[in-house]
């Protein structure tokens, strides 16, 4: 019986790709890795996503910066961010060890829903027709007033200010006046100024926040000066709602 020889592929070949294959790897792995970029938080898994929103939580719970944790959340792409912080606060919560997490997270839900609504409520004071004449203070003194009113005007910072009424006081020789007691009344609300405690202002400076919706009187030494104060929209430089600032100056009548 005639065998036939057993036919061997060739060494060349083997080796060829054996060569091959090892270049390759090269290449891949450290000539020409491959690379991620561009990658956000958006991208992140369900998991790291609850991690990344934790660590803003408890970030936003030793600054208080508010606008800094917004758009660090912003980068995850939720749909609704406080509801997102909510329900990992719940989460968190019916866990003993995470008790610190859970009100981190809960205290940054409500803070963010609360100026989110506010925000909204702005918005909407915007875009209603008249809205900027709505709430223009009314010079109310009579007999007996020290101080007259020289100048009013609606002060538009930033979209994520209060409103407030801020106050500059001069005496007869048009000096800022320190010390002077004024209240700022509501209805449903009382502040006492004082000129003087915000000296980057200037000493006869004094200011209170104000809350929308809410009707002031301004006194000056027991004396009304000003009524019908409220907080009124605005926008600002870059278009965006926001609650302006009344800015009212006084000067002693000598």
């Amino acid at each position: 019986m005639i065998r036939t020889p057993e036919r061997k592929p060739p060494l060349y070949l083997i080796t060829g790709l054996v060569f091959g294959l090892v270049l390759g790897l090269v290449l891949a792995w450290l000539v020409w890795p491959v690379r991620v970029s561009s990658v956000g938080p958006s991208s992140l898994s369900g998991e790291d996503k609850e991690q990344y929103r934790l660590m803003v939580a408890l970030a936003y719970a030793a600054s208080g910066d508010m606008g800094r944790a917004q758009a660090r959340l912003g980068l995850l792409g939720d749909a609704d961010p406080v509801r997102a912080l909510t329900s990992q606060a719940q989460t968190a919560l019916a866990n003993s060890a995470t008790q610190r997490e859970a009100r981190a997270l809960a205290g940054l839900a409500a803070e963010l829903g609360s100026m989110l609504s506010s925000q909204q409520a702005t918005l909407e004071a915007v875009n209603t027709p008249g809205s900027a004449e709505v709430g223009s203070p009314v010079d109310t003194a009579g007999e007996g007033a020290r101080y007259s009113l020289e100048s009013q005007q609606l002060i538009c910072g930033a979209a994520s200010d209060a409103p407030e009424v801020r106050v500059y006081l001069f005496n007869a020789e048009n000096l800022p006046e320190a010390g002077v007691r004024m209240q700022l009344q509501s209805s449903e609300d009382q502040a006492e100024l004082t000129t003087g405690n915000h000296p980057s202002e200037g000493p006869g400076y004094a200011e209170a926040e104000i809350t929308p919706g809410e009707v002031y009187t301004l006194s000056i030494q027991d004396t009304e000066m000003m009524g019908a104060i409220q907080a009124a929209a605005c926008q600002t430089a870059e278009g965006e709602p926001a609650w302006g600032s009344w800015q009212l100056i006084f000067h002693a009548i000598p």
